[in-house]
């Protein structure tokens, strides 16, 4: 019985080790995978669809041989103009993750390099957003202030054309009086 026990501990031992050796190499074939189909992606230009994958690759697989090279291809694609899922914050997260991997001298002077530019960049970019949200709000002012100074306009010329209507009123009645005046002086 303590044979048996023994053996079924060992089977199961030999099995847990056997699939986590599995679990290690599912992983890094699973990380392979996704960053064969980005590559793939990215020669066809499709830019977004290859951010995701290697960004699956650089969140889930961290452990994987190919940790490295997907954290500095996401890093790079979200900082492209001409991906569409272009995005600054995501590219400078990439890049400082990325500095901290690479090994080289060289290599992590373009990495800062590529930091401050797209630091820059996002700078930049904040500001631009800043700038027409400012010009959005004044033309909304000068739009307002448009419409109200054209309903002055029309007020003022509704308000000159009845003073038109009084002063014509007033005449007829100033030439009313001065015939009354005449009309009373040849009656006395």
């Amino acid at each position: 019985m303590v044979r048996r026990s023994c053996l079924c501990l060992l089977v199961a031992a030999v099995l847990h080790g056997c699939s986590a050796s599995r679990d290690v190499n599912d992983v890094e074939t699973q990380a392979q995978r996704h960053l064969a189909l980005a590559d793939t992606f990215e020669r066809a230009s499709a830019l977004r669809e290859a951010t995701f994958e290697y960004q699956i690759v650089a969140e889930r697989f961290p452990s994987s041989t190919v940790y490295a090279t997907a954290v500095r291809k996401v890093a790079l694609l979200f900082s492209s103009p001409t991906n569409p899922a272009a995005n600054d914050s995501a590219s400078l997260y990439w890049l400082s993750t990325y500095l901290v991997l690479t090994q080289s001298p060289e290599e992590k002077q373009i990495i800062q390099m590529y930091l401050t530019t797209v630091g820059q960049v996002e700078a930049l970019h904040d500001s631009l957003t800043h700038q027409c949200a400012l010009n959005d709000s004044l033309a909304a002012v000068a739009r307002k202030h448009s419409s109200e100074l054209s309903l002055r306009a029309r007020h003022t010329q509704e308000l000159e054309a009845e003073l038109q209507r009084a002063s014509n009123e007033l005449k007829k009645l100033k030439e009313i009086d001065e015939r009354i005046s005449r009309s009373r002086g040849k009656n006395k």
